[in-house]
Parts: C-alpha cells; sequence; structure tokens
C-alpha cells in the first residue's frame, strides 16, 4: 500500500501509456494495407527510400498517385524517411512485407505515445484541480480518432506529437520563465512540426509570438534574443534544410505547392482532374452552403470522434451520442456562473495570454480545413480537426468544471455538507472516465468485428 501511494502517479501514467499502446496495437495489427486514408500512396515514398537509400522527387514515377499525379513526396516526408531508412538497415534481414508494413507503423504509435505523454504534462499544467486534469488528457489520448490517426503510415501522428510538445513548452515557459527545458520542447516541437503535415504549421506563429510577447511584456528583450537565437538555430538545423532542398529542386518554391499543382496537371488523369476542378467555390457555390447545406459538418463531426478506415467504419452510434451530450454539457458549463482551476496557476496576465494563444492555436488549423475543403479539394475529414485537440478539450473540460461547482455549490447550501461538492465531481468524473474507456475498447472491438477477427 506504501508503495502504490509514493507511486501512484507513476502508476497512473504507465497504466494509460500501456492501454493506449495495446489499443493502438489492435489497429495496427488488424487493419489491411491501405485500409488508413491514402496508405498506399503514402508507402510508396518509404519502399522508395528502402530501395535508393535517397529521398524520391515530388515527381519520380515511383511514387505518383494514380490518377490524381503529384504526389506526397513534394510535402515533408520525415516519417517515411525514418521508416525507409531504418528498413534499408534492416534489408540484410530479408523481412516480408507484412513485418516492414508493422514496423512503419510502430513508428508512429511510438509519435502516439510521446505525444500522450505529453499531453499528461500539459494537463498539469492546465488544471490545478487533479481529477479535472486527469479527466482532460484521458479525454485527449483515448479519443477513439486520436487512438486511430497513430496506427498507419502518415506525417499526421509526428504533427500531432510535435503540438503537444509545442504547447507544454509554452506552457512551462510562462511558468518559468523559458528555462532550458521549455527551450528544448520549443526547438525540437518547432522543428517536427515544419516536418509535418501543413495543417499543423499554425501552432509554429503561436509558438514564435507566445514567446516574443513574454519577454517583450517583461520587458526583457534581450534574454529574447539569447533564449531565441538557440531555438532558431536548432529549428534551422534540423527541419531548414527540407526547405532549402524545395527551393532548390523547385525554382524557389520552398513550400512545393506550385510544384505539386503543376505535376498534378502534367502527370495526372484528365477525368480525375476534372473531378478535382469541380470544388464548392469554382462550381459557384459559397462557403456557407458547404458548410450548412451539404453533408460537411456531420461528416467531420463522426470522423473527429471516430471513423476509422478510409472513411467508411464508424464505431458505435451511442458512442456518438455519448460524445455529443458530452460536448453539449461541457459547452453550456461555460456559461454558468461557476469556477475553473484552467491556467490558475498563472499570473493573471499571462492566464489571459496563454488563453488567446490557445485558442488561436484551435482556430488556424480549422479555418484552413474548411478553406482547403472549399478552394481546394472537398474532404470533409475530421482527423484535419485533430490539432485542435488539445485547447478545444481544454475548453470542455474548464465548462464541465464550471458546471460541476456550480451545482455543487448548490447541493453544499441544501445539504448544508461540505463534502457534496466533492461527491458531486468524484461521482461526474467517474462517469466519464468509464465513457472515454469504454469508446476506446469498443472501438477496437469495431474494428475486430468489421474485419472479421471476432
Amino acid at each position: 500500500m506504501i508503495f502504490l501511494k509514493k507511486n501512484a502517479e507513476v502508476i497512473k501514467i504507465t497504466s494509460i501509456l500501456v492501454f493506449l499502446f495495446i489499443a493502438m496495437s489492435f489497429f495496427v495489427n488488424t487493419q489491411p494495407f491501405g485500409d488508413g486514408p491514402d496508405e498506399i500512396d503514402r508507402y510508396k515514398i518509404v519502399t522508395f527510400i528502402e530501395n535508393h537509400g535517397t529521398l524520391p522527387l515530388g515527381d519520380d514515377s515511383e511514387v505518383l498517385i494514380g490518377g490524381y499525379g503529384a504526389s506526397y513526396a513534394f510535402q515533408p516526408i520525415s516519417t517515411y524517411m525514418i521508416a525507409g531508412y531504418l528498413l534499408r538497415f534492416l534489408s540484410p534481414l530479408s523481412l516480408s512485407f507484412e513485418v516492414k508494413l508493422l514496423i512503419a507503423r510502430y513508428i508512429n504509435v511510438i509519435f502516439g505515445l510521446i505525444a500522450a505523454f505529453f499531453t499528461l504534462k500539459i494537463s498539469k499544467l492546465l488544471f490545478k484541480d487533479g481529477l479535472i486534469s486527469f479527466l482532460f488528457s484521458v479525454a485527449v489520448i483515448l479519443l477513439p480518432q486520436n487512438i486511430f490517426i497513430y496506427t498507419y503510415v502518415n506525417t499526421d501522428g509526428i504533427g500531432l506529437m510535435s503540438i503537444a510538445i509545442m504547447i507544454y513548452g509554452i506552457l512551462r515557459g510562462y511558468k518559468t520563465g523559458f528555462d532550458a527545458k521549455s527551450d528544448i520542447c520549443l526547438a525540437l516541437g518547432i522543428s517536427f512540426c515544419l516536418l509535418s503535415y501543413y495543417n499543423c504549421y499554425g501552432y509554429v506563429l503561436v509558438s514564435f509570438i507566445a514567446f516574443v510577447t513574454y519577454f517583450i511584456k517583461a520587458k526583457d528583450i534581450s534574454s529574447m534574443f539569447k533564449k531565441g537565437l538557440p531555438i532558431a538555430l536548432c529549428v534551422v538545423v534540423l527541419a531548414g534544410w527540407w526547405f532549402i532542398r524545395n527551393g532548390i529542386l523547385y525554382d524557389g518554391d520552398i513550400f512545393a505547392l506550385n510544384a505539386r499543382r503543376e505535376c498534378a496537371l502534367r502527370t495526372g488523369e484528365p477525368e480525375w482532374l476534372y473531378k478535382m476542378s469541380q470544388t464548392y467555390h469554382a462550381t459557384g457555390h459559397s462557403l456557407y452552403e458547404m458548410i450548412f447545406k451539404s453533408d460537411y459538418i456531420t461528416l467531420v463531426w463522426r470522423s473527429f470522434v471516430a471513423m476509422f478506415g478510409p472513411m467508411i467504419i464508424p464505431t458505435f452510434r451511442y458512442i456518438y451520442w455519448g460524445f455529443a451530450g458530452l460536448f453539449f454539457v461541457c459547452v453550456a458549463g461555460l456559461f454558468f456562473p461557476g469556477k475553473s482551476s484552467c491556467l490558475k496557476g498563472f499570473e493573471k496576465t499571462d492566464s489571459r495570454l496563454l488563453k488567446v494563444f490557445l485558442t488561436l492555436g484551435c482556430l488556424i488549423p480549422a479555418c484552413l480545413a474548411i478553406f482547403y475543403s472549399y478552394e481546394w479539394d472537398y474532404q470533409p475529414q475530421g482527423r484535419y480537426y485533430l490539432p485542435c485537440l488539445i485547447p478545444f478539450f481544454a475548453l470542455l473540460c474548464a465548462g464541465l468544471e464550471k458546471l460541476i461547482h456550480f451545482f455543487g455549490e448548490k447541493a453544499i447550501k441544501i445539504t448544508k455538507k461540505t463534502e457534496a461538492l466533492f461527491v458531486i465531481k468524484k461521482a461526474s468524473v467517474c462517469i466519464i472516465f468509464i465513457f472515454l474507456f469504454a469508446s476506446a475498447v469498443l472501438s477496437v472491438i469495431k474494428i475486430l468485428l468489421h474485419y472479421g477477427r471476432l
């Protein structure tokens, strides 16, 4: 008993990570190759690097996407590089394709575990209340779609991991005056982010603004440069090479967006290109029509919670009902006159600034996802909204905490017992814990049923 009390926190964190690893492993080992969104086209880059030992050009015939033309090699390919070079190193073992695929997928699983670890650390900085803090981390980590995103070959996983690292670096920085650990987290987080998915890039901007604002507010410009320059140097070394390479290969197009578009026009099939060109904007429909008069909101909502495989495998309907009810209650709680411990451990001005930064971090990827679907390619996929997960769930947990305090104080007045608030809080959090764990377990069961493993 003494051992358990002394190591309660370690046991709690370890238990969540072990549970997460097992849940992700079921997905990794059950999904057929290519059932993850665009996994086949992404894995072409892994295979190219494994076979040739070099990075492909965006228009290399071996990595082109059938029909569409172009390829994922125009975008940052950090995850595929790790997998490709690791498999090339292991080539003397003559591994089967199935084993190679598992290795590539488990690289993303590792990113998921690191993201979960930093989410647990973030929760301690976000909420002073221990129960709400733990609830927040469990809600983020065990959201079924968040589990799924780390279980097939993609660069979304490293992007979401980088966001968790950056948010932790910002929060810790505002606590410690940007000590060495905060600076290292920012440097690594920004570098990983730049080498991941473009929809995560908003957090690079947020991190920069948060860092600069802190020192301007403190009127300590010399420290800003003293701490900022090593971060910038680290980012240039770790991530800058990719954009320099793009600039050289694609005539100064460091993000390779124009190069990718031109490649698609040159190598894509006319029928496919015509279909891709029929966007809501190009066909004269308004943004309002896309969002509110199509299936956009429904599909985004369902695939934000849980939509597996190539966006065709939903989870059990009562999981959607449960999350819908939970979201509604938490949002309603924000309007109640209660208390929340969210960011209470910071100075008042810092707390307000951090709320603005987290809100900005949430809004940027959401706006980018909407803009992309309207202007470029209609893709109402919840995975494009997962970069909003940490700030969004922090907001929901703050609303829940206010709601609990509101009804708890009412209960105290009626029962005249001070423990009423604690009882209500513990009961509410326990019920939600059970639902979150059940939603993760049932989503695994859904996958096993879908693929005939049960």
